[in-house]
């Protein structure tokens, strides 16, 4: 025994050393992260304490040479300690993981609870709408078929008694007496605008006086008049689609539709437009009894104007107050004085008291360096008041900043945000409201105020546009702006958003972006042409591709991507797939939203070698045009999730989809015309999660 043991001696010393190597920098990492977190110093010394101890053994055991007696003690000193250590982390950091895990837990029931009581509330307040109402109960019913929903609000708003009670004067006055009456309410960006529009579609009153008939539209700078009247007819893309055949037809119906509603006051919320020709352009027809009710930050000298005034001091601070001091706490410090509430705009107001809710005034000189945290900056990324998928900032997030696969650390990171109400969370749900999810973000949305844009585009754009890291280019018109083209020399950004209009002619100049690793294309073009730099990008990890106009775009050089050879995540939305799609032979993960899909895999058979080989995750949601699932993708061994929703043309599998050995999670949900499961689903052994949801399993009878 005494031989076996000194023998152990070496390989036991280069086991811990190895090891310590390896965990080291986690420890390092979980340590720093928890301190940020303010957790207990004592819980940090605990993982110090580990390591030290594991150093300073391999210290000493280093020293010994060929003295078999110390040999054999340290042999059996290294043996107790890999026990210990080996203890430590399965019993006491797992206990500290379960700790961690139910309190984020916690929070999400929170915010659960929180959404819950807003659905409740709201449900209250239509059934006592319909109490009071002179609507019938199949009104009621009729006007679910439609869009333009009212948004929820949100609780402890507070400073707008006055000014609802004005507006709601000023709307409820004219009732019968004009003829498509517009009220614009007026006041900068962050003042509240569109928190008072929606209280005023909740209050008791309105519902009284307009019922079902309040319909609520949000517009924004660039808007697309067929995806917004579609957003009316077609409020759940699951259903069948009321189609247009062009921007006229759509116009024509949305006449129609406001004709048929004519014989009662109807109340429609357009909320944050740019320009009155939107409002003739929407509504070019006088229809009596509608009232058109806009927030913009500018005044239109066309219609009456309803001036929505800052807060006065004493709401300005009664809202910082309630943002900034937990309730029934007191003042974090008697150095905050009331000058540092210096300006009246509730978003800002909200911001910052969140930002310092229980820290001390040192607090306060930090939070625009705080605000600057790179997650934060990310969400100037993308088109003001659309809805970003949190799906879409995990693919960022995951190589950008080593975020987990599964969600955790993104989802910690919105809800973060949303506290701070740097964004709005749109969750639609959690657990078994979603049935299964591949992760924590699916089906969760955020949204953000155009002013926190404004300032995440502000924080980024602190050097010249060469040197910027992360680099916003927003094309209006035809072309790219001056300032992107003038420049010369390669631009040195590693995250670019490029976002386009209608107009957009895709003459792009000769830039030259070599350490691109993220690309986002926010797009509303019936044809496009990629831009030419991605046909020698081979550092692109990350693409994301945004459509946001009603019909899916076609691009005339999709094969640009093939030199894209490095792409490991790629998520297409309302795109016509082209076919070299498939040479993308390192990706992991694939999402197609809304899109053309069925061209690329048409003529490939089941047989066909494994076209994306390294394969980890597939989401397709909403792609009309699946009706088999491809064969050749059967081969992916390394398919571990699978998503597919919403797919109405959905029918079947093949036989080989048995062959997926390494799938866990399998989400089917939706897929109205699917007949049956392929039998070959039983040899996957490791299949632990199967969501067949909202299928109806239809026979040929």
């Amino acid at each position: 025994m005494l031989t076996e043991t000194t023998a152990e001696f070496k390989p036991q010393l280069e086991e811990l050393r190895a090891t310590l190597q390896r965990i080291t920098p986690i420890i390092e990492e979980t340590v720093k992260l928890k301190r940020e977190l303010d957790h207990s110093e004592l819980e940090c010394k605990m993982f110090i304490d580990e390591v030290q101890k594991a150093e300073e053994l391999i210290t000493r055991c280093s020293k010994v040479k060929r003295d078999p007696t110390k040999m054999f003690l340290y042999s059996r000193e290294l043996k107790n300690f890999k026990i210990k250590l080996v203890n430590f982390f399965q019993v006491g950091v797992q206990a500290i993981q379960i700790r961690d895990i139910m309190q984020t837990l916690a929070v999400v029931n929170d915010i659960k609870s929180k959404l819950d009581r807003m659905y409740v509330d709201s449900r209250d307040s239509k059934h006592r709408t319909r109490l009071v109402g002179s609507h019938s109960g199949s009104e009621s019913v009729e006007r679910k078929k439609y869009g333009w929903q009212v948004p929820g609000l949100q609780s402890g708003i507070v400073a707008f008694d006055e000014p609802l009670e004005k507006l709601k004067a000023e709307v409820v006055s004219d009732i019968g007496v004009d003829d498509r009456l517009v009220l614009v309410v007026e006041a900068p960006g962050g003042c509240g605008k569109t928190t008072l529009v929606k209280m005023l579609c909740h209050d008791a009153e309105i519902r009284e006086n307009f019922g079902e008939n309040i319909f609520y539209v949000t517009v924004s700078e660039t808007p697309d008049l067929m995806v917004i009247v579609s957003d009316l007819f077609n409020p759940n893309p699951s259903t069948p689609q009321l189609q247009f055949q062009g921007k006229e037809d759509a116009k024509i119906k949305l006449d129609n539709f406001l004709n048929k509603k004519a014989s009662d006051p109807m109340l429609l919320v357009l909320d944050d437009v740019w320009s009155a020709s939107f409002i003739e352009e929407l509504f070019p027809s006088k229809i009596r009894g509608h009232k058109i009710l806009v927030t913009s930050r500018t005044a239109f000298p066309k219609y009456k104007t309803f001036r929505f005034e800052p807060l006065n001091e004493e709401d300005a601070k009664t809202l910082f107050c309630d943002s900034a001091f937990t309730k029934g706490g007191s003042r974090p410090s008697p150095t905050i004085s009331d000058h540092l509430v210096n300006q009246k705009h509730p978003l800002t107001l909200l911001v910052v008291g969140r930002s310092l809710n229980g820290k001390n005034d040192l607090a306060w000189k930090s939070m625009l360096g705080k605000l600057s945290q790179e997650c934060f900056l990310d969400l100037g990324l993308f088109p003001e008041d659309q809805r970003i998928p949190v799906s879409t900032l995990l693919n960022m997030w995951v190589h950008l900043y080593n975020h987990d696969d599964d969600g955790v650390d993104t989802m910690d990171t919105i809800l973060e945000l949303s506290y701070r109400n740097l964004v709005d969370l749109m969750a639609k749900g959690f657990g078994n409201d979603l049935g299964a999810t591949v992760t924590f973000c699916d089906q969760q949305f955020v949204t953000q105020h155009d002013l926190m844009k404004e300032l995440a585009i502000h924080l980024n754009n602190k050097l010249p546009l060469a040197q910027r890291s992360r680099l916003f280019i927003d094309a209006r018109g035809e072309d790219l702006p001056a300032s992107i083209v003038k420049i010369q020399e390669a631009m040195q950004a590693r995250i670019l958003s490029i976002s386009t209009g209608e107009s957009f002619s895709s003459r792009w100049c000769d830039m030259k972006v070599p350490d691109l690793e993220v690309l986002i294309l926010n797009l509303m073009s019936k044809t496009y042409t990629l831009p030419h730099f991605l046909a020698a990008n081979p550092k692109l990890k990350i693409l994301n591709i945004t459509n946001n106009r009603l019909y899916p775009t076609e691009f005339s050089n999709f094969d640009f991507l093939g030199a894209s050879y490095n792409l490991t995540r790629i998520r297409l939305e309302r795109v016509v797939i082209s076919p070299s799609i498939l040479s993308l032979i390192n990706l992991q993960k694939v999402s197609f939203i809304m899109c053309n899909i069925g061209d690329p895999f048409k003529n490939l058979i089941t047989n066909t070698p494994n076209i994306w080989p390294q394969l980890v995750e597939l989401e397709i949601d909403y792609c009309q045009d699946l009706v088999k699932f491809p064969g050749t993708l059967c081969n992916s061994v390394h398919l571990k999730k699978i998503s597919i929703t919403n797919c109405n043309e959905m029918r079947g599998f093949s036989e080989e989809f048995g062959d997926l050995i390494n799938l866990e999670m399998f989400g089917l949900r939706s897929c109205m015309k699917l007949k049956k499961l392929p039998e070959s689903i039983w040899r996957l052994k490791n299949l632990s999660v199967l969501d067949i949801s909202d299928c109806t399993f239809v026979t040929d009878s």
